[in-house]
């Protein structure tokens, strides 16, 4: 069935403005056609016409804002306006340029600017306009395209209403050390040694002693187990190493390879570009070929260690090694939706003002951020995901979340995380097959 076609006018075609009416497209299902010929707008046979800027009486118009004529968005562009529900921002005339605010949300363009990195030097939750000004675990870029929507079937109502997605869970892991136990070299010794002196005498003991098997972080078996009906992604970090925050061990130990071998059958697999790799792109490509070696193919989904990442740096480096899919766009500092969206959407290069062929999706929520940032208790954390799930449901789409295969641990601070978790993918629509 042939999508509807909108026809909008403009006084512009500008790059901005087109990647905007694409993403708005690929949300709603809808094809927009832009157009600056008035006469040839007029004679379309289009579902719906819409004018996009100053219309005349009797049209359909969108309020249009310079910021998708190129413009640069200063203070006054950005105070928002929450009076009618939905926060909106980008005055123009007597209304707000929804297109530019899901241009600004879907662009990243804040992070373009100058602002204060986190001690990771990461762009940080809190320099968000979305965390400042009180939306960002909302879906706000599909609630602007839904009254983009209404706007369009208001005046125009045997238009087909937008294509509905089926709400569905989409199960993601970071694997940045395999073993707490086994294959640890030197690390696990001076590991073994601090629990011996910290007082945590099991520990240190179960680590020289438990078999293989018991250890705590080889939980794959069981996190397949949790998703009969979900193909998981999971990202391996196969750094080189050097640096203490990348934890996996170097050399990968072939028991490691052979079980990468085997769930790449099982589920999709993506680098873990390590903690360095923002600043030294070589890195990625290293860490790339080195997956490539295991699984005989490239990689083409990435998610950054530390969720470390530069735009438009990164991106960029990320596009030159194949890669065409990255799954970093969130906040450790913060739950919610980054970029506006749970929808994968096309990375807009604002520096070349070009939309590129890397898919960006988003997440909504880390296991480490819950925990560990915002101190949640376990039933704090389990509702504050469902409020999550809850508010992107009537909107459909995918609810992805960010696990750790390390974070079913009661040993390593991690007590109750685990029934934690099973209770959320029960919420989400998948059922554990195993539990305790």
């Amino acid at each position: 069935m042939p999508q509807p076609l909108i026809t909008v006018l403009s006084a512009h075609r500008h790059p901005r403005l087109r990647y905007t009416l694409k993403e708005l497209g690929r949300d709603l299902g809808y094809q927009f056609q832009l157009m600056t010929d008035r006469e040839k707008w007029t004679a379309s046979s289009a579902d719906a016409k819409v004018v996009y800027g100053e219309a005349k009486k009797g049209e359909t118009a969108w309020p249009a804002h310079p910021v998708l004529q190129g413009a640069d968005a200063g203070a006054k562009d950005l105070t928002v306006d929450s009076k009618e529900g939905t926060p909106r921002f980008f005055a123009s005339g007597e209304g707000h340029d929804l297109l530019a605010c899901i241009f600004f949300a879907l662009s990243r363009y804040e992070e373009y600017k100058a602002f204060t990195p986190d001690h990771h030097g990461r762009f940080p939750a809190s320099e968000s306009h979305a965390q400042q000004h009180g939306y960002l675990e909302r879906p706000v870029v599909r609630e602007w395209a839904t009254l983009l929507a209404d706007s369009l079937r208001r005046d125009f109502p045997t238009l087909p209403p937008p294509k509905r997605r089926p709400f569905t869970f989409q199960p993601t892991y970071d694997i940045d050390i395999l073993w707490a136990w086994q294959h640890r070299g030197l690390r696990g010794i001076g590991a073994g040694i601090k629990d011996f002196f910290s007082g945590r005498f099991g520990r240190a003991w179960r680590r020289f002693t438990a078999p293989k098997e018991q250890d705590p972080f080889q939980t794959l078996a069981y996190i397949q187990s949790l998703h009969p009906r979900t193909r998981p992604q999971i990202f391996w970090l196969l750094s080189n190493g050097q640096d203490r925050r990348d934890t996996n061990p170097y050399p990968i130990p072939p028991a490691q390879e052979a079980l990468i071998q085997e769930l790449a059958e099982q589920s999709t697999i993506g680098i873990h570009p390590s903690y360095h790799s923002s600043d030294r792109p070589e890195l990625i490509r290293e860490e790339i070929a080195r997956l490539k070696g295991i699984i005989g193919r490239n990689p083409l989904h990435s998610r950054q260690h530390f969720l470390r990442f530069r735009i438009p740096q990164t991106y960029r480096e990320l596009q030159r090694s194949a890669i065409t899919n990255d799954h970093s766009m969130g906040y450790a500092d913060a739950v919610g939706w980054r970029a506006g969206t749970n929808l994968p959407f096309h990375w807009y290069d604002l520096e070349r003002e070009s939309m590129t062929g890397l898919l960006v999706h988003p997440f909504a929520a880390m296991d480490g951020t819950l925990k560990d940032y915002l101190q949640l208790s376990v039933p704090e954390a389990l509702r504050k995901v469902e409020t999550l799930a809850e508010d992107v449901r009537p909107f459909g789409g995918v609810f992805p979340l960010l696990w750790h295969n390390s974070s079913f641990s009661d040993d390593y601070g991690w007590a109750g995380w685990r029934e934690m978790y099973e209770d959320c993918i029960k919420f989400l629509g998948d059922e554990p097959t195993v539990s305790g």
